[in-house]
């Protein structure tokens, strides 16, 4: 039932308590936006052109607490469902073809002719390339192009447009090469390996902490780990950016107040000489720790420089030839380039900035030193998804936070930062509220440059961006702030739709009286199962009771387990033809009851402990909560739909009715 329609058969609730202004026109908005991304403004005004009985209610309103929300938790009698962490359905796949996909890409082709005209963004002056892409497809899902009005002034670019393959530097981007190449030659099972077992330099400075750990590192207790993921506690950078006696004269600084700078103190490398690795290895004698290792997070291009050092040192080849063979070949990145500069015609270069398209950090590189194109960072995250290169373990484990920061949004990973989106609020698709989607984001900016790598695991897609020019200083994640939020409830349901075609019906085995029936809602996370007869018994209550101790109001959702065969044998048909391929899929069911406590107010408690309930019912070895169907496949490898299921404890397959 919809609010609307359940307000107006409560008149008791309409008396005194609500006036029907902004609060429920924007609530019905995103209601009707919600379910299709495609809603129009007159299909609101549709909804808003109710009879005169609701209007009458605008001379109603006495409380500032928003009544969506008191409506909501009426309506659907219970607390937000808690599902599993991860995708609430099967990655979706073919997105091209999706009308909901479609419509919601229209909106940001709009959003974008808008960006591009705004003045704040700073158009005349700077160019930028967007994808997105999806891991099911090699061709961008979307894309969007703007070459920045002062490029064809110069006589060299009289003709320039950027595209899909023009080159941008990356900056602190290329960390993610990085961390790859380290998985690809040496695997992820280093990570709590001290650095000084690969690194002896270092090992020889490690002992310095045992006096005096306030201003010696203690080399001994950073791990590769650490390294990885901001959390060795040293400094940012080393003679690069920050050094103010590179950076100013000694006059100006001791009229701002330093002291004259000890010689023997001050790094005579950096940003105009680039350190070698002895010069490196002999300042850090002398600097001292940001923190203790593994304390909290703090950012640092150093670590990534030592970490392909160590893997250097677990090699024995250089960090060069591993990222090249390793990395950039094997996924035909033919537009990324690392120590060598690319040719100035197949990149964009801000007027006057020549100088900082050639800029080399020399021994630094590691940490933000390369070069690529839009088309070339979409196939990167493909292959991400796709584990080209990684173990799908590797993946996953990858993908994973690290770390936390002071945001409760945000955390880190190896190199990525982490950011968890809840699909619905208090006040908006309630009961998407503790349905998270994480995002691994990877930004970067190198003078006149700037880049953005955005991952979303739960769907297999991402976006990235690169810009060139005056950008304003947020500009990377300004994009991304306007493609998200029309992006991802789009990915939502276009999964969630795809999921009730290949899922949703009535299943049945006649000869023991055995049913079931699954169906989606969109507002609620993963597959909901409606009705579980086995053996003439109703099992809900049964699940129910051996899960939660009660059979009162058990609610069951089923979630992805990214469990699945590729393929099941098959044999040819009678008449010789191949009968249709057909894979294994499993689901587990989080089962809930509708009457717990809300804990939403708490210090400890929690809502979604859910989790820890998982598997607590087996019969006969097989889970309760464990659901596997089995699905045709179509002939270009995706879903086509269900032709069975079965919960493992019952062991009886029932077939999908038609």
């Amino acid at each position: 039932m919809s609010l609307v329609r359940y307000f107006l058969a409560k008149p008791e609730l309409s008396r005194g308590v609500y006036r029907a202004d902004k609060t429920l026109h924007v609530s019905l908005y995103q209601q009707l936006a919600f379910r299709s991304p495609s809603v129009t403004a007159t299909d609101y005004l549709t909804v808003r052109g109710l009879p005169s009985k609701l209007a009458t209610m605008r001379r109603y309103i006495s409380t500032t607490v928003s009544l969506v929300f008191w409506l909501w938790a009426i309506i659907v009698s219970g607390l937000p469902n808690c599902p599993f962490p991860g995708a609430a359905f099967p990655k979706p796949t073919n997105l091209a073809a999706s009308p909901t996909i479609q419509a919601a890409l229209a909106n940001l082709t709009t959003a974008f002719e808008t960006y591009d005209e705004t003045s704040s963004n700073n158009p005349n002056s700077t160019s930028w390339s967007i994808q997105i892409f999806s891991a099911s497809s090699d061709e961008p899902l979307w894309e969007h192009y703007h070459t920045a009005q002062n490029l064809p002034e110069q006589e060299e670019t009289a003709n320039f447009t950027v595209g899909a393959d023009t080159i941008y530097r990356l900056g602190s981007l290329t960390k993610i090469f990085t961390i790859m190449t380290f998985i690809a030659e040496a695997g992820d099972t280093r990570w709590n390996d001290p650095v000084t077992k690969y690194i002896p330099a270092l090992k020889a400075l490690a002992a310095k902490a045992q006096e005096d750990p306030v201003m010696n590192v203690d080399w001994e207790s950073v791990t590769l780990g650490a390294l990885a993921s901001h959390m060795a506690g040293i400094m940012r950078d080393y003679a690069l950016e920050g050094e103010l006696t590179q950076e100013h004269n000694q006059t100006m600084l001791i009229g701002q107040g330093f002291p004259p700078a000890p010689l023997n103190e001050v790094p005579f490398c950096g940003e105009v000489i680039p350190c070698t690795r002895a010069q490196l290895f002999a300042g850090l004698s002398i600097i001292p720790p940001s923190f203790a290792p593994s304390q909290t997070p703090a950012y640092s291009n150093l670590g990534y420089q030592l970490l392909a050092y160590a893997l250097e040192g677990i090699t024995g080849k250089p960090f060069a030839q591993m990222l090249q063979t390793e990395i950039l070949q094997k996924l035909g990145l033919n537009h990324t380039y690392y120590l060598r500069t690319p040719p100035a015609e197949l990149g964009v270069i801000p007027p006057g900035n020549e100088m900082g398209w050639n800029f080399s950090l020399g021994e630094a590189s590691p940490t933000g030193n390369m070069y690529s194109s839009i088309s070339d960072l979409s196939r990167l995250g493909r292959a991400i998804f796709r584990s080209t290169i990684l173990s799908p373990a590797q993946t996953r484990r990858w993908l994973k936070p690290v770390a936390t920061t002071s945001d409760l949004s945000e955390g880190l990973s190896y190199p990525f930062g982490y950011r968890r989106i809840p699909l619905g609020t208090a006040t908006s698709h309630a009961g998407l509220t503790h349905r998270i989607v994480d995002s691994y984001n990877k930004a970067g900016s190198i003078n006149k440059y700037a880049s953005l790598l955005i991952l979303l695991p739960d769907y297999a897609v991402g976006f990235a961006a690169l810009l060139a020019g005056d950008w304003p200083g947020n500009a990377n994640w300004d994009m991304a702030d306007v493609i998200g939020p029309i992006l991802l409830p789009a990915l939502e349901s276009a999964a969630r739709e795809q999921a009730e075609g290949i899922f949703s019906g009535t299943y049945t085995a006649s000869h023991v009286n055995s049913s079931l029936v699954f169906s989606t809602d969109p507002e609620k996370p993963g597959l909901g199962l409606e009705k579980w007869i086995s053996n003439g018994t109703d099992m809900i209550p049964v699940a129910g009771t051996y899960t939660l101790g009660s059979s009162s109001r058990a609610s069951i959702r089923l979630f992805p387990t990214g469990l699945e065969t590729t393929s099941i044998p098959t044999n040819e048909n009678e008449n010789g033809s191949e009968k249709k391929k057909k894979k294994k899929i499993a689901f587990k069911a989080m089962i809930e009851t509708a009457d717990k406590k809300d804990h939403s107010n708490s210090m400890f408690s929690t809502n979604c402990g859910t989790w820890v309930s998982q598997t607590v019912a087996v019969y006969a070895d097989y889970p309760l909560d464990q659901f596997v169907f089995t699905v045709a496949v179509a002939e270009d490898g995706g879903e086509e739909e269900a032709e069975s299921v079965m919960s493992l404890a019952l062991r009886t397959a029932l077939v999908r009715e038609r």
